[in-house]
């Protein structure tokens, strides 16, 4: 029974081991890379990648991870704007298998000593939907999204899914790594609130008695 119970505690760690192991070692097909961003503007830049065994299905696709304030986006190249759906969500995606592909985001934060899928925090998920339905075979395409945070980026993470693994009829192909997105950071009190606080704080103050 002893011996048991220490197999049940092993099996998160053969979990977590058998999910990096897909995320180093299946089919990249769909990979994410910083370009360039605009702490000015709130333009954030990426490649997005299709190598030549890539095949998207309908709800494949790729999420970048706590992406706030979002205003627009568009994708040129080899692909399109027009063959992709962006949903937001605050945890998790909407992609096909979206528990697999949350596990690799997880282990690729995890081995960069990010923190994973904030729960204030939007997800961006650009879901293929073309045409063409499968799109096969390789690509490149320039991502552009614009957020309203302005002054500086951090670190999160992206994953992707797509049906190139060894049985084409299932969702396998999964890769994961870092990219930059806007930090969110609290709104700072704008001038009248701090005028209001201000005063508040002089009626709050015991003022001095008269002899």
């Amino acid at each position: 029974m002893a011996r048991r119970n220490r197999i049940y505690r092993l099996l998160p760690l053969f979990s977590a081991a058998a999910v990096l192991l897909l995320g180093r070692f299946a089919w990249a097909s769909i990979t994410v890379h910083d370009l360039s961003e605009n702490n000015f503007t709130g333009v954030y830049t990426y490649t997005v990648q299709l190598d030549a065994a890539a095949d998207l299905k309908s709800g494949d696709g790729f999420v970048i991870f706590d992406f706030p304030g979002l205003i627009t986006y568009s994708i040129t190249g080899g692909l399109t704007t027009s063959q992709f759906t962006l949903t937001q969500t605050l945890t998790s995606n909407t992609l096909t298998d979206s528990s697999s592909v949350d596990a690799n985001g997880d282990v690729a934060a995890l081995s960069n000593g990010l923190t994973f899928d904030s729960s204030t925090i939007e997800n961006l998920s650009f879901i293929y939907e073309g045409p063409p339905n499968p799109f096969l075979g390789a690509a490149t395409a320039t991502l552009s999204v614009t957020s309203s945070v302005l002054g500086g980026e951090t670190t999160s993470v992206y994953a992707s899914v797509d049906h190139s693994g060894p049985s084409q009829s299932i969702p396998y192909s999964f890769s994961a790594n870092p990219v930059d997105v806007p930090v969110s950071v609290p709104e700072p009190v704008s001038s009248l609130g701090a005028a209001a606080l201000a005063a508040i704080w002089a009626m709050r103050r015991p003022r001095a008695v008269r002899s």
